[in-house]
């Protein structure tokens, strides 16, 4: 039984009650009333059952727009304050059209001062400023994040952001089937959406079809977790005039991958624990330096065309079908392979993501500029980077592609290789889009930048795993109760 029907039960018996009080009231317990005419027991009864309609109806109303839906903006002056590293040309023009919807709401940003390249020294100082704004509970309204790393499971760890997952709920304005709802889902953190994805990329291998056929390898993408992965790359090194399965991925990327798919593994946020100082991450550390010493990996990007496969990103329709075209003379799109516990699926990566400040003021008026960065308006802004959240503006990017080819800036960075736009490539990134579902966590947080720092010694030989894995336990649990 769902919590809508639990309150009207609730609300029924309230009602049952208030009645049998009242009609065991009129009762007098026993006295004897003086009698009334038929006409006039009729008319106190018709009055009495019309009054306890009302009654009814008037609950039951009210109560369904207190769970299903959330109560109009009031219309008063609204300041939402927005912290952000620099003003993109996108949240200049979310600014711009909203306030021009909502003229008693002024949206001002709070920029981080810097210039257009920053040092180590300003990252750190944005990273500790952020931080101590968003965990005193004081700040912005809103936090947008874009490009520099924060450490964002330390802030939903500390319950710093609201879930915004119940927003979506109760507000029937916003409809669900409009948005990539599997990225939404795929975004979840401690049980709830505390991060809201505005735009991301997909990630995925690309194969070269002849080659694979030709060493006898077949590929269930659909199926394959980073073990099935392993038992490949040694089949396929060196078949073929290859001398790699995979390259273009650095071995601390390539770690952070398999940290990310383990992360609920290795990281308990909620409890502040973490468990890298344990046989089965120093395993993990111990396979993949194997893969590199045995050349089935490679970082170097001079080695490209020696493997049969590559470690992409895809930021459109566009640079989809241009990676496609010249990454293989006949490329094929894999799913990246997944943690043996984890369900199969698309990998995506989120690169400009809000969330809401759990002590705002202001919550109904910033979830609804959240919901504004959705809308189709929006989310077709020209010099969006990737994927949108609205899925009409990924299919208008689609449909584009097949009327008009593909977008000529991308086209350029092909290296001159011929792009064929079919059905069934553009079918096959639709599913992509459909079945994205396992959010890559290696570019965001705190602990995988800790993760690449500590296994460079490892991969270098200079240091032991299990000595990697213990400092790399001391500071991820340093980090986590800090």
């Amino acid at each position: 039984m769902d919590m809508n029907r639990i309150l009207f039960v609730l609300i029924g018996c309230i009602l049952v009650v208030s009645l049998s009080a009242c009609q065991n009231g009129n009762s007098n317990n026993g006295i004897s009333e003086p009698t009334s005419s038929p006409v006039g027991e009729k008319q106190s009864k018709n009055t009495t059952n019309q009054s306890s309609r009302e009654v009814s109806e008037k609950a039951d109303s009210t109560m369904v727009q207190a769970v299903q839906g959330l109560e109009p903006l009031d219309g008063k002056p609204k300041k939402i304050v927005v912290s952000i590293l620099g003003i993109s040309p996108f949240y200049k023009l979310a600014k711009e059209k909203y306030e021009a919807l909502h003229p008693n709401t002024t949206i001002e940003f709070k920029e981080f001062e810097s210039g257009a390249m920053m040092s180590e020294s300003e990252v750190e100082k944005y990273i500790k400023s952020t931080t101590t704004e968003v965990l005193s509970g004081k700040g912005a309204d809103l936090f947008a994040f874009t490009t520099v790393e924060l450490p964002i499971d330390k802030y939903v760890n500390h319950g710093a952001f609201e879930n915004v997952d119940d927003w979506i709920k109760r507000d029937t304005g916003f409809d669900q089937q409009q948005y990539q709802m599997n990225i939404m889902e795929g975004s979840k953190m401690n049980g709830g959406l505390y991060i809201m994805p505005v735009e991301f990329y997909l990630e995925a291998l690309y194969g070269d079809t002849d080659g694979l056929k030709k060493a006898g390898v077949a590929i269930d993408d659909k199926n394959w977790t980073w073990n099935q992965f392993t038992e490949i790359s040694k089949q396929l090194a060196g078949k073929n005039g290859s001398g790699y399965s995979m390259n273009f991925l650095p071995p601390e990327a390539m770690i952070n991958n398999l940290v990310s798919d383990n992360y609920k593994r290795l990281i308990d946020g909620a409890n502040a624990k973490a468990s890298f100082d344990t046989p089965f991450f120093t395993e993990l550390l111990t396979e993949v330096k194997e893969m590199y010493d045995e050349k089935e990996l490679s970082d170097d990007a001079a080695q490209f065309r020696k493997s049969l496969l590559s470690y992409s990103l895809m930021t459109s329709p566009s640079d989809y079908l241009v990676r496609l075209a010249s990454y293989f003379k006949n490329s094929k799109v894999y799913q990246k392979p997944h943690a043996s516990d984890q369900q199969s699926g698309v990998s995506f990566l989120v690169t400009n993501q809000i969330a809401m400040n759990a002590h705002s003021e202001v919550k109904r008026d910033a979830w609804e500029f959240m919901k504004f960065l959705l809308s189709e308006e929006m989310q077709n802004y020209p010099h969006q980077t990737g994927f949108a959240m609205n899925k009409a503006v990924n299919e208008k990017a689609v449909e584009d592609v097949k009327k008009n080819g593909i977008d000529k800036d991308v086209g350029a960075k092909g290296g001159g290789a011929v792009v064929k736009v079919t059905d069934e490539n553009l079918n096959a990134l639709r599913d992509m889009l459909s079945a994205a579902s396992l959010r890559n966590m290696g570019y965001e947080t705190t602990v995988q930048q800790i993760v690449a720092e500590e296994v460079k010694a490892f991969f270098a030989g200079q240091k032991s795993a299990d000595d990697v894995a213990e400092l790399i336990q001391n500071r991820v649990t340093t980090y986590l109760n800090e």
